[in-house]
């Protein structure tokens, strides 16, 4: 049996926030420069090079070795889906707005967790994820200004949310989380270099590149792998239904980054929102931290 920690889970899962918001941030300043399939292959590309460096020497082959490769590819493929549509969705909109239409993602996966993963979905943490929603339609409110388009491509990137999220946490116990960072990558690159014939068309390809931008595209791998590695560990010491409500809290780190990189601070009533989505976060942390759960109905298998 699996040991259920969801205080060690949760910090796993701050610790993948403070990256992916990083990466976000990195990802919507190179769009101003360059089309996004360019930026979504060194993503992956650097990652891949990052994991054959970290792990390569001793694990070798076994990178490669999965028991689900469909489930692999399929994780793959969402996430370089959502890589695409993200940063697409970041060169039309605010990164704490864009985020924030990615917060309709843990109310899927809640709903699919109980049949798809086999979990109990409790009213703790519909609580948590209906104070957290509650927040993020007042900030994807009627009349926001919000350009259409980025809508649009963030509305695409929850759809791939969904499936990576759910993915993860089913891989998560059954496959080695080298591998499948590893495998996601890879698979990240191979779909790029497909995407690079529409990249005069998807944001054009850079005229000039700075030291900055290259130190900007070098981010994108590290804080993408770093990111990969600490959701997986967070996922094996929890379950998705746990871990959905508390996926609003990465609404602060993007906030505090769009109000730090690019000077875009939400406005008093988007920062209600965040006050909920917060507000949920905590409660349901506190809930569940203080009532004695059961371990997880689920075999420990290989990991890292």
């Amino acid at each position: 049996m699996q040991t259920y920690r969801p205080a060690l889970a949760l910090g796993f899962l701050v610790g993948a926030h403070c990256f992916f918001t990083l990466l976000d941030a990195s990802g919507k300043g190179l769009t101003a420069i360059m089309g996004i399939p360019l930026i979504s292959l060194i993503r992956h590309g650097i990652q891949v090079l990052l994991m054959l460096a970290m792990f390569g020497p001793g694990e070798g082959r076994a990178l490669l070795q999965t028991a689900h490769p469909g489930l692999q590819l399929a994780r793959g493929a969402a996430l370089t889906g959502f890589t695409v549509f993200f940063f697409t969705a970041l060169s039309y909109l605010p990164q704490a707005e864009a985020t924030a239409i990615n917060f309709l993602t843990p109310f899927a996966v809640m709903l699919l967790a109980g049949p798809l993963l086999g979990e109990t979905v409790t009213w703790r943490r519909w609580l948590g994820a209906m104070l957290g929603f509650t927040g993020m339609l007042i900030i994807v409110r009627p009349g926001s200004g919000l350009d259409g388009t980025g809508v649009f491509f963030a509305l695409l990137t929850v759809l791939c949310n969904i499936v990576f999220q759910l993915l993860t946490r089913r891989l998560a116990t059954v496959d080695r989380n080298t591998t499948t960072v590893f495998l996601t990558a890879l698979i990240g690159v191979t779909m790029s270099v497909f995407l690079l014939p529409f990249q005069a068309r998807w944001g054009g390809w850079p005229q000039h590149l700075s030291t900055d931008h290259w130190l900007m595209l070098l981010s994108l791998g590290i804080t993408g792998t770093i990111s990969q590695l600490c959701l997986i560990r967070a996922y094996y010491w929890s379950s998705a239904s746990f871990i959905a409500p508390l996926v609003f809290l990465q609404m602060l780190w993007a906030a505090a980054a769009g109000w730090l990189f690019f000077g875009q601070f939400p406005p008093p009533v988007n920062q209600l929102g965040m006050a909920l989505i917060l507000a949920g976060g905590v409660l349901m942390m506190w809930l569940e931290t203080t009532k004695s759960l059961p371990s997880l109905n689920v075999r420990k298998e290989k990991h890292t």
